[in-house]
């Protein structure tokens, strides 16, 4: 009897056992399900060398500004005139279309891409010409609410922003960067004054701009570089030594034989 007792507990505790080993090795609902892959972080945009702006746009100008509360008003007036046109003028097919062809240059990044987008880029600039129209024929209402020096700065920005775009912008780095922004200030602040046409300004800026250009910058936007300066030659001093002392003997001997002769001449007369 006690050994039959003996033996059902013995495979009550194997059971047991069994049981608590399986419900162990199945994992829960919650544990089953695969935990969502961590979503990366955005890659931080790259900053020029030496953390300089290159382009500056127009709110990030006027928000420098400091305004009148006269100013202000008349230049939120104007503002809020060019944006009610801008919106009237992209909410037409055309301008549908420039988003729809701005989109597609941005997203075309293999080269078969940018080949099957290339027909549309005359379109694309008309576009954007058209648009920019819009925002000359306010421009006036949004300069007359700004002082002499606050359109100095804009103006100086503006041409900041155009030498230092495209295939230029892509090598020039901070050091350079901050020059030609500086060259530009001045520049906008000429052609406020009107002592400079704004055609003449950018002229002379973008020699600037090249001038500040190292030998390999200018190699990869295939301008032409000069040749490099021969050193001089070295003068070879142990010659330069030799010709000046067989000079200075010459001139010895000469004076001694005008003296001789002087000698000669002084004692004949003696006589």
């Amino acid at each position: 009897m006690k050994s039959t007792r003996r033996h059902r507990w013995g495979v009550c505790c194997v059971l047991a056992a069994v049981l608590i080993a399986t419900f162990t090795a199945i994992p829960s609902a919650d544990a089953a399900k695969k935990k969502p892959a961590a979503k990366k972080k955005p890659a931080a945009k790259k900053k020029n060398k030496g953390g300089v702006q290159k382009h500056i746009s127009d709110d990030q100008i006027y928000a420098k500004m400091d305004f009148t509360p006269a100013q202000q008003a008349k230049f939120d007036a104007a503002r809020s005139k060019l944006q009610e046109a801008l919106d009237k003028w992209d909410a037409t097919p055309k301008g549908r279309k420039l988003l729809e062809l701005e989109t597609a240059v941005e997203m075309a990044v293999k080269p078969e891409d940018k080949s099957r987008i290339a027909g549309s880029l005359p379109q694309l600039r008309q576009l954007r010409a058209e648009r920019s129209l819009i925002q000359k024929r306010h421009e006036a209402d949004i300069l007359s609410a700004l002082s002499p020096q606050q359109k100095a700065t804009r103006l100086g920005h503006r041409l900041c922003n155009g030498i230092t775009g495209g295939k230029l912008g892509k090598v020039l780095n901070g050091d350079q960067v901050s020059k030609i922004r500086a060259n530009c200030m001045s520049a906008g602040a000429a052609v406020v004054k009107g002592s400079v046409s704004p055609a003449r300004a950018e002229a002379q800026l973008r020699s600037i701009a090249v001038n500040l250009l190292t030998t390999d910058q200018k190699k990869k936007l295939g301008l032409p570089v000069p040749p490099k300066k021969k050193p001089p030659k070295k003068r070879n001093n142990n010659r330069r030594r030799v010709n000046n002392n067989r000079k200075r003997a010459q001139a010895a001997k000469k004076a001694r034989a005008a003296a001789a002769a002087r000698k000669k001449a002084a004692a004949a007369k003696k006589k």
